[in-house]
């Protein structure tokens, strides 16, 4: 047990140095690693080392950059305008290859089996050695760190099927290298799991107000609110339970049912789980920040987002305000996104042959200039800059609660069980809630832009931050009228345009902030529609699964080979129900 504590402790100076609370490392080191001494690791700091691993809740500079530049131009939730030039973009893009390709695509299959898993087996080794007495009172730690280690899982198998996962923790007994389980295996102890979480933390009580006040410390993401991890673990499981919609719909049924029944959802605005940087003097250093600051010209608004979703179309004059009566549009608009350099939003097309529509807007030159980007000289994100850019003031806000799961993604997906199995949930009007997940997108939009106070001059600064993305007082009028249209809008459309609306308001709210949920979202949903339900950028070939770690095949070849067959980007995971590969149609080199 000695060896064991001293590996666990140098595994809390390590959450302490990485991670959010970097400025009690230097106290720590001498309560709890003296190497004199068998030291005692606390419990409570494996489970706040596990909560502030990089990217999971907290998203991470480099993963970030790399899936600017690659994974968001094949989900097409932002442009490039390069890309639309032809003599620039003649040939295929395939977004596994290249420095970013081969660095993102075994980025999530290592960190889950690594990074993720060392603190979540570190106290799993801790608490089998406690009393009974001390297991009860620890039992918290192990519902909520099972609820983490299930979040950190689906998104691993939705990106890559059959992944280690029963024994990713036998590295503790020697064995480093471990067999594969199969998706729909690990969908079902996930799931599994997450239900004996809820049931769990319904039923537990803390043992005495010293307990709660320790777990309200470590818990730097729900803030010690057992309903919020209940509502947490019921919205992850609704998540998964949409997911076997062609392969498990009667299970999905009855779960869905389960959750719903519970009551226990995340559905409102104030029961959001996001996660906030604690560590703000170097978030511009190494989280979601950089990534994006780096990738400014990644960060250009899309047509298919600013037109087809939010439904805004420029009219000559907008430029020097748009109408106030002007209610129907998504007025999301003023706070995701900043307007080019003559106070207009344009969103650039996805289609080359679409780009005739710019000169309706800009001159020859200044055409040139943006698919050359000389017009960002000096920053990606100058504010000479000619396009329309996600909106700097919203995010680059370093005390945004980042979005972990959110009430509009529970709400859409309720709305998707309605329409999909109307005979089972008739009790769930769908329209209503479309309303519901439109309010709560804007309001996080909108309370994000508004309170970011950082600026050139503060600690972090932030620079080339224009007036104009500032976005003004949220018209609750104008939101309420456009959830009415929208519901109206919504009602008017067939069962697969009602599928479709969902899928493009869970991109619109997820857009650069979640693209592993657009992703999986549009992979299961190719099989409804036997296309994407989004445009990728041209030329972009789309990947259907991530092949897995080059370093797999030779260090682990004996369980490789189970699933070297598939190691690809043609095969559909387990959960999409089909053998037909996803492809996009989008461009003249593919």
């Amino acid at each position: 047990m000695k060896k064991i504590t001293k590996y666990i402790a140098a595994l809390l100076i390590g959450a302490m140095t990485t991670g959010s609370i970097t400025s009690c490392a230097d106290n720590l080191r001498e309560e709890f690693y003296d190497p004199d001494q068998v030291t005692t690791p606390q419990y409570e700091l494996l489970f706040a080392g596990l909560l502030t691993q990089t990217h999971l809740f907290r998203y991470e500079y480099g993963p970030v950059y790399h899936y600017m530049v690659n994974f968001t131009r094949m989900l097409g939730v932002s442009m490039r305008p390069d890309l639309l030039d032809a003599s620039q973009n003649s040939t295929i893009f395939q977004p596994w290859t290249g420095w970013s390709g081969t660095t993102f695509y075994p980025l999530i299959f290592n960190k889950t089996n690594v990074e993720y898993s060392k603190n979540y087996y570190a106290m799993q080794l801790l608490y089998n050695e406690m009393t009974d007495e001390e297991k009860a009172e620890k039992a918290v730690y192990v519902y909520c760190s099972n609820i983490v280690r299930g979040y950190a899982f689906q998104r691993s198998t939705d990106m890559y099927d059959d992944i280690p996962y029963f024994d990713t923790g036998s590295a503790f007994s020697g064995e480093f290298y471990v067999g594969y389980d199969t998706q729909e295996e690990i969908y079902a102890d996930i799931m599994a799991k997450l239900k004996e979480a809820v049931d769990g933390l319904s039923n537990f009580t803390f043992a005495s107000d010293v307990d709660q006040i320790q777990f309200n410390a470590a818990d730097v993401l729900c803030n010690g609110s057992i309903d919020q991890w209940i509502r947490f673990a019921n919205s992850l499981r609704l998540r998964m339970a949409m997911r076997l919609c062609h392969v498990k719909p009667d299970e999905a049924i009855s779960t869905i049912r389960e959750i719903i029944n519970d009551g226990r959802l995340i559905l409102t605005y104030d029961q959001n789980v996001g996660f906030e940087e604690q560590d703000k003097t170097h978030a511009f250093e190494v989280t979601f920040f950089r990534g994006i600051e780096e990738r400014g010209n990644d960060c250009i608004a899309p047509e298919t987002i600013i037109r087809d979703i939010l439904n805004y179309e420029y009219q000559p004059g907008d430029e020097n305000g748009i109408s106030p009566d002007r209610h129907d549009f998504d007025p999301r608009l003023y706070a995701m996104f900043q307007p080019d350099v003559h106070n207009r939003y344009i969103g650039l097309p996805v289609h080359m042959a679409d780009t005739v529509r710019l000169h309706d807007y800009y001159t020859d030159q200044e055409i040139y200039d943006m698919f050359n980007y000389l017009d960002a000289e000096t920053s990606s994100w100058a504010e000479t800059r000619l396009v329309t850019q996600y909106n700097r003031k919203t995010y680059f806000n370093f005390d945004m609660k980042f979005p972990v799961i959110h009430a509009t993604e529970v709400h859409l997906l309720l709305a998707e069980a309605a329409v999909r199995w109307p005979g089972e949930f008739s009790d769930i009007d769908p329209a209503e809630h479309i309303k519901q997940a439109i309010d709560i997108s804007t309001r996080f939009y909108y309370e994000t832009n508004m309170t970011n106070g950082y600026s050139n001059s503060t600690t972090p600064p932030l620079q080339y931050l224009k007036e104009s993305a500032t976005a003004p007082a949220l018209d609750e009028t104008h939101l309420s009228d456009y959830c009415d249209y929208a519901a109206e809008q919504f009602n008017s459309l067939s069962t697969l345009d009602k599928i479709q609306y969902i899928f493009n308001q869970k991109m619109v709210d997820m857009n650069i902030m979640n693209p592993y949920e657009i992703y999986n979202e549009a992979r299961r949903l190719y099989k409804d529609f036997g296309r994407l339900p989004m445009t990728p950028m041209p030329n972009v070939v789309f990947m259907d699964r991530f092949p897995y770690p080059d370093d797999e095949a030779t260090m682990n070849p004996e369980n490789f080979a189970e699933v070297a067959y598939k190691n690809n980007h043609t095969t559909p995971v387990w959960w999409s129900g089909r053998t037909e590969t996803a492809v996009n149609t989008n461009g003249d080199a593919l």
